[in-house]
C-alpha cells in the first residue's frame, strides 16, 4: 500500500497527465455525452428488453440506433452505493458508500474531477449522487427535475455559453416510488403477465400496474431530454441510458438476484457504436467510469486493488467493435441499513450466479417488507395473508426470509433463478470454484463484511 505522501502525489501526477491529454485533444473534437440514468429501473421492464406489456416508445427509438448492453451488473442494487460506485470506479467497500444512504469518501477522485482534467464541463440535472452531496464537484448541479419540471434539461442548455465539450448527466427519479395512485388506464392489473417470483394476489397486480406507469412517466421524461439535446447541443452527441438497480419489488432492488443488481444499457454513438448490436459481454458499473475516461480522450487509472488504483476497466473496445469479451466475473455487494438484515455478496461468470448470504441464520428482510409505512408494504401484508391459506406461498414467504448460506443458479437453464444448485451434488465442482473466487475477491479487496446496524425480526411472523 502507498504512503499518504505518495498518494497525494500519484494524485498530482493523475491529474497533470490529464491536462496535458487535454491540451492535446486541444484542436481535436471531443465528444459531447450525454449520460441519463433511470431510479429503480428493473432490467426487463422496458420495451428494448422485450416486456411487451410496458410502453417505452423514447427508449425503444433509442434503443433502434444504439447497441444494447444486456448483461450489466451494478455494485449493489441500492441507489448510493450503485451510484457511488459509478462515479469513482470502486467498489462500495472501497469508496465508503457501502450501505445505503451514505456517501463516498472526501479523499476518492470522482467523474467530474477526471472529465474536468480533460477540458470537460459536467453537469449534473436530477438524481446523480445520492442525496444533497456535493463533493462530486459538477460544474453545475440542479436536483429539481420531474416529468413536470422536465424542462430544467432544455433551460440549461439554452443558457449555456462555455465552448468546452460537454458531459451531461441527467438523472430520473422515476420509477422509483411513490408510484402513481393509479395507473393509466391501459395497465389492467388483471391483464398483466407477473414475473415468476411474485405471488399472484390483487395487490401485486396492482402495484406492477402502477410501476409500470411510472417506467412509461420515466420514458417520457427521456424523450424531452433527448428533445432538448437534439435541439441544444451539436448534432451526434454520445448517448448512454442506464439505471441504477432493479424495481422496489420483492427479490428487486436490495436484493442480489437478477432482478435488483442487472441493469439495462443503451450506447448511441453515430459512426463509432453499429446500432442494434446487443452485447453480453459482462459488464460493471465500476466500469463506467474509465469508459467515459476514455471516450473523453485520456488514459484511465489502472484496474486493480493498489489504494491508489480503480476496479473499473474501459469497455470501449467491446463498443467499438474490436472484442466481444469484457469480464470473466462481474461482482455485486449489498449491505444492511435502516430496514434491512445483513449483508450479501454475490459473483456471476457467463453462467452462472453464485450469492453469499453472510448470516444465513438471521432473517433476510428489507423495507418493503419489514417498513408498515413503506411503499409496497400492502403488496407484502397480502403475501402474508395469502401465506396463511396456501401452503405453497406459504413456503415462498419463507423462502425469502429464511435463505441458505449460499445460492447457485444456472442462468442459461433457469434465467428467473428458481431453482437454487448449492445443494446439487453435479454442481458442486462450480459452486467450489465461484466460492473460491468469491473469498479471493474479498480478501483482496479489504472487504470486512461489515453488518451495519442491528438485525432486524420479521415484522409480520407466519405461524409454524
Amino acid at each position: 500500500m502507498f504512503s499518504t505522501t505518495s498518494k497525494l502525489l500519484a494524485k498530482s501526477l493523475t491529474i497533470v497527465s490529464l491536462c496535458y491529454v487535454a491540451s492535446l485533444y486541444a484542436n481535436d473534437k471531443q465528444p459531447n455525452i450525454v449520460f441519463i440514468i433511470a431510479d429503480d429501473l428493473g432490467p426487463n421492464d422496458t420495451g428494448f428488453m422485450g416486456n411487451e406489456e410496458v410502453r417505452t416508445p423514447a427508449l425503444d427509438k433509442l434503443a433502434s440506433r444504439s447497441a444494447v448492453l444486456e448483461k450489466v451488473y451494478v455494485a449493489s442494487p441500492s441507489c448510493a452505493p450503485s451510484r457511488g460506485a459509478m462515479l469513482s470506479g470502486l467498489m462500495p467497500f472501497r469508496n465508503g458508500a457501502e450501505p445505503n444512504h451514505t456517501y463516498v469518501r472526501d479523499d476518492v477522485r470522482q467523474l467530474p474531477a477526471y472529465m474536468k482534467a480533460l477540458g470537460y464541463e459536467v453537469a449534473a440535472i436530477g438524481k446523480i449522487t445520492h442525496g444533497n452531496d456535493e463533493r462530486a464537484a459538477f460544474d453545475y448541479h440542479n436536483r429539481d427535475i420531474s416529468l413536470e419540471k422536465i424542462s430544467v434539461v432544455a433551460d440549461y442548455l439554452n443558457q449555456r455559453t462555455a465552448d468546452k465539450p460537454l458531459l451531461l448527466m441527467v438523472g430520473i427519479k422515476d420509477p422509483h416510488v411513490p408510484w402513481p395512485d393509479k395507473p393509466f388506464a391501459h395497465y389492467e392489473p388483471e391483464s398483466l403477465t407477473l414475473p415468476p417470483r411474485l405471488i399472484d394476489t390483487p395487490d401485486t397486480r396492482l402495484e406492477l400496474a402502477q410501476y409500470y406507469t411510472d417506467v412509461e412517466r420515466m420514458d417520457q421524461q427521456v424523450a424531452a431530454t433527448l428533445q432538448a439535446v437534439e435541439k441544444h447541443l451539436e448534432p451526434n452527441p454520445i448517448v448512454i441510458f442506464t439505471s441504477d438497480h432493479g424495481a422496489q419489488l420483492p427479490f428487486g432492488k436490495w436484493n442480489n438476484y437478477e432482478t435488483g443488481v442487472k441493469a439495462p444499457m443503451l450506447v448511441s454513438w453515430p459512426g463509432i457504436v453499429k446500432p442494434r448490436m446487443r452485447h453480453t459481454a459482462l459488464i460493471s458499473f465500476v466500469d463506467i467510469l474509465p469508459t467515459m475516461i476514455e471516450i473523453a480522450g485520456g488514459t484511465p487509472p489502472t484496474s486493480g486493488y493498489e489504494s491508489d488504483e480503480i476496479d473499473g476497466r474501459s469497455f470501449l473496445p467491446l463498443l467499438k467493435g474490436e472484442t466481444n469479451h469484457h469480464r470473466d466475473y462481474v461482482f455485486s455487494t449489498n449491505s444492511s441499513a435502516a430496514h434491512h438484515t445483513y449483508p450479501l455478496r454475490s459473483v456471476r461468470d457467463k453462467r452462472f450466479r453464485y450469492i453469499r448470504n453472510v448470516y444465513p441464520e438471521l432473517n433476510f428482510t428489507v423495507q418493503t417488507d419489514h417498513n408498515p409505512t413503506a411503499e409496497s408494504h400492502n403488496l407484502w401484508q397480502s403475501w402474508v395473508d395469502a401465506a396463511r391459506k396456501n401452503p405453497q406461498i406459504l413456503e415462498k414467504v419463507r423462502s425469502y426470509h429464511q435463505r441458505p448460506a449460499e445460492e447457485l443458479y444456472d442462468l442459461h437453464a433457469d434465467p428467473d433463478e428458481q431453482s437454487n444448485l448449492a445443494g446439487n451434488p453435479e454442481y458442486i465442482q462450480t459452486l467450489r470454484k465461484l466460492r473460491a473466487i468469491t473469498d479471493s475477491w474479498i480478501r483482496q479487496s479489504g472487504d470486512t463484511l461489515q453488518m451495519h446496524g442491528k438485525p432486524m425480526e420479521i415484522l409480520l411472523p407466519l405461524d409454524p
